[in-house]
């Protein structure tokens, strides 16, 4: 409990301390991770496929978090490490930022450390991101940059805000396409406010033009080549369920998209409430330019996606984490509009940190729980899939220890799993035609079919079997063994299925 006293003490003396706390939370998370199983979710199988190229495009999302996962796995190697540090060290590059962006705005001392927790308040944040986001993370890391230097830009124009606004601009459009709406909506929210809206028509915005051209110059002559291939799978995810009639389906993307900002909004503003109820009629009258400033920048993102993506493309669906860049806001926002109302208490700090982080270990907490119970529940997440142990027993057993020239996957989950336990084997996913993967294809060496059946069904799955009659290689189906594999920490409770197919060239 003393402890627990001098750290309180210590955030309401030095608020700025939270950014330590928030660091040894990720490295908590990146621990946590690392420990809690060696199987992949969706997201991570992805990255570590993708790892293998350096390409200015990857298909449907851009390639900023692409380029830094492969920089990192050339140096680390394929490892739950290498997944884990880029994902949480964006989270706390973006908090990092969020905090500075505040500080260059507020007059209050303890509110720039209120503003980083209230990121971390935010789900998408603290929760979805834990679980299996990637390019989303980016794109939040990318927002709280432009807020730096769009602040920055606002309040001391220079060269150097004026560049470093055009930097955040061009890394948030190679991280996601719907970070667009962000600088969108920010120019348009300063244009009635005369001091600010000179800042536009500035000659130094050439430089920020210049800046974040450049940077996506690469991405963008590879997406006037393949516009479709980029844009095509993001659409059909957002009419995932639609169901033809077109006011029938806006009108649900529309709900979903009040039901997504009320599902982001709640938490981080629940926090606020309960830290700040003494002062709450006060916060809500007070005003201030910057209010104005980013409130109508929130209210212009929301109005652009739901134009863009609820009018124009006809989304039925809006999840969580395509609000993430302009919800992610919200926290600041209400830190502007404390600032406007007045001094705050000086524990606010140690008052708000306490509920946020209690949401945000508890979640990293639950996620490991999750996967050590799952043989007592039967429940078992993605991760808990024995891919790994499945490759080791037939690359042992099956294969006499040698390892295979090249690997062909039938699904992602298993690309995966293979570049993280046969780390130098190339992976190759026929499925995945957006990517030349030609080159990985040899020949004259044996080759590993793998995929997941449905039961112990050995049909070869049609991408593969293409892939397969194109070079050549005639496989029949009872050549395909099944394996079934115990799920992690199951004991044999549970297995699940495999199939493979070893193509000896000898």
């Amino acid at each position: 409990m003393k402890a627990i006293r001098r750290l309180r003490e210590t955030l309401a003396l030095r608020p700025e301390f939270v950014l330590w706390l928030i660091a040894a939370y990720y490295i908590t998370a990146i621990t946590f991770r690392v420990l809690r199983t060696e199987g992949l979710q969706n997201d991570e199988a992805e990255q570590l496929f993708l790892s293998q190229f350096l390409l200015t495009g990857y298909g449907r999302q851009p390639p900023l978090y692409n380029w830094i996962q492969h920089a990192v796995v050339t140096q680390l190697g394929p490892s739950i490490l290498a997944l884990s540090l880029v994902k949480n060290t964006l989270l706390f590059l973006a908090c990092a930022l969020y905090a500075m962006a505040a500080r260059k705005i507020v007059t209050q001392k303890g509110l720039p450390a209120i503003a980083a927790l209230g990121v971390i308040a935010v789900p998408t944040i603290s929760i979805l991101a834990q679980r299996d986001l990637t390019h989303a993370i980016a794109t939040i890391c990318a927002v709280a940059f432009f807020l730096y230097g769009f602040f920055g830009t606002l309040t001391r124009p220079s060269i150097t805000t004026y560049a470093l606004t055009g930097l955040a601009v061009g890394l948030g459009l190679i991280s996601k396409y719907n970070f667009v709406i962000v600088p969108v909506a920010a120019a348009l929210a300063i244009l009635p406010e005369p001091d600010f809206r000179r800042r536009l028509y500035d000659v130094r915005m050439l430089v920020t033009v210049a800046v974040a051209l450049v940077i996506c110059l690469p991405h963008g002559l590879w997406l006037i080549e393949n516009f479709r291939a980029a844009t095509v799978g993001t659409i059909n995810a957002m009419r995932d369920d639609a169901t033809g009639n077109p006011i029938a389906d806006r009108w649900s993307g529309l709900s979903d998209l009040v039901v997504s900002i009320i599902d982001t909004s709640f938490a981080p503003i629940a926090f606020y409430l309960v830290v700040f109820r003494g002062k709450m009629l006060t916060i809500i009258r007070a005003e201030s330019v910057w209010t104005r400033v980013l409130g109508r920048t929130i209210i212009f993102s929301l109005l652009l996606v739901c134009l863009i993506a609820i009018i124009g493309i006809g989304a039925s669906t809006m999840s969580q984490k395509w609000l993430s860049p302009f919800l992610m806001m919200m926290p600041l926002y209400l830190c502007l509009k404390l600032d406007a109302a007045g001094p705050i208490d000086r524990n606010a700090t140690p008052h708000m940190a306490v509920p946020v982080f209690l949401m945000a270990f508890g979640f990293i907490i639950y996620l490991m729980l999750s996967t050590l119970l799952a043989p007592f529940t039967g429940s078992y997440p993605k991760d808990s899939l024995p891919s790994r142990a499945f490759l080791r027993e037939v690359v042992e057993k099956q294969m006499g220890g040698d390892l295979p020239g090249y690997i062909i996957s039938g699904d992602m989950a298993l690309a995966g799993a293979a570049r993280l336990e046969l780390r130098d084997v190339p992976v190759i996913m026929p499925n995945l035609n957006e990517i030349e993967q030609e080159q990985l294809y040899r020949p004259e060496a044996d080759g590993l079919v793998i995929w997941q059946p449905k039961g112990h069904d050995t049909t070869i799955p049609p991408w593969t079997a293409a892939f397969l009659s194109a070079h050549g290689i005639v496989a029949k189906p009872d050549a395909v063994r099944i394996l079934d594999v115990p799920f992690i920490r199951s004991r044999g409770k549970a297995t699940a299925p495999f199939a493979y197919l070893v193509l000896d060239r000898r």
